[in-house]
């Protein structure tokens, strides 16, 4: 007898786990989707609802197959294990190299591109601002030391000419450094002119160096004003528009390793928020992370803006368990829903950008 309920029991656990891991795959039963706070893909609302991107597409797969949804909220770190242990049919995650390890993913239904959070820059008061920094004192400096070197070269060569504009002492000086300053501009007032030969050769050679000083000049004032922080429309280019700036980024997270691999570096926090708050204290110049996460974080903040980088580094899908026949359903029915005429009329619902 003992031995007959041993072989039972046995037998039992054989089929327990494959039991577990399908708890509502007859048709009809609740699709469970397990969802952890990640706006603006899953958050729950003052109601104790669950809403989000994320919870808006698990109700539509599961419109599609023809079931009801269930929503479970899980930590962040356990919503994946309740798909692997057969309490979730789907699990809400971004994909990862360590999650398809331990589950399969289904399509993807939205590519979160990393974006940083600035200061807004385009108040008159913060551009005069920036015309007292130590930064734009140095370019004028450096200008003035340029345009200096080049007016007393020209008074060297014309102070001799009889027909020359430049002759004299201080005020010959004077005049060239006028002449070189007109010119790099190219406004040319045309009432100091070189007439000697090698008068007009240096100028010729300063028009050309001129296009060059004043593209430079030109990137480093924009720079040095913070004028391309004006507006959450532009774009950001990595490494480039980071590099030199006091970055913030939640330690470990996808954006930490997109910097570190764009050898950005980057001051690490335990939160978004805390990053933000560095920010708003002006102990950091930027803040790196998910541009829909960092856009829902300051969507009552109209002293930040978030600006997008070319870089798609976050895909959001649904973990299902390996094997399970939910992963080609769920995917064809997030392709349909994708494919919809109202699909970018969601997206922006929730993330603010199609």
């Amino acid at each position: 007898m003992t031995l007959r309920l041993a072989l039972v029991l046995a037998v039992a656990g054989l089929f327990a786990p494959h039991a577990r891991a399908q708890p509502t795959s007859a048709a009809g039963a609740p699709l469970t989707v397990a969802v952890h706070e990640a706006p603006p893909f899953a958050e729950r609302t003052e109601g104790g609802v669950w809403d989000g991107l994320g919870v808006a597409t698990a109700e539509d797969i599961a419109q599609r197959l023809g079931r009801p949804v269930r929503i479970v909220g899980a930590p962040s770190d356990s919503a994946l294990a309740l798909v692997t242990n057969g309490r979730a049919d789907l699990a809400l995650a971004p994909m990862t190299a360590e999650g398809e390890v331990a589950a399969d993913y289904t399509a993807p239904f939205y590519a979160a591109r990393l974006g940083v959070a600035r200061p807004q820059m385009n108040r008159l008061t913060d551009v005069l601002g920036r015309f007292f920094s130590t930064t734009f004192f140095w370019i004028a400096a450096g200008l003035t030391v340029l345009l200096l070197v080049v007016g007393v070269m020209m008074w060297l060569i014309e102070r001799r000419s009889d027909e020359g504009d430049l002759g004299g002492g201080f005020r010959g000086v004077w005049d060239g450094f006028w002449w070189a300053g007109v010119t790099m501009t190219t406004i040319g007032y045309g009432d100091t002119v070189p007439r000697s030969h090698g008068g007009r050769a240096l100028a010729l050679v300063w028009m050309l160096v001129s296009m060059a000083v004043t593209a430079a000049l030109t990137a480093a004032l924009v720079s040095a004003l913070g004028l391309r922080q004006s507006g959450s429309g532009s774009g950001v280019s990595l490494p480039e528009d980071l590099q030199g700036e006091r970055v913030g980024v939640v330690a470990g997270s996808p954006a930490a390793r997109v910097l570190e691999g764009a050898r950005v570096r980057a001051v690490p926090f335990a939160t978004t928020d805390a990053a933000l708050s560095a920010l708003r204290a002006d102990s950091l110049d930027t803040v790196a992370g998910s541009a829909p996460s960092l856009r829902d974080a300051l969507s009552d903040d109209v002293s930040l803006v978030v600006q997008t980088t070319g870089v798609e580094f976050e895909r959001w899908a649904f973990a299902v368990a390996e094997g399970s026949p939910l992963r080609d359903a769920a995917s064809q029915a997030i392709l349909a829903r994708a494919q919809s005429s109202d699909w970018p009329a969601t997206v922006r619902r929730y993330v603010g950008s199609p």
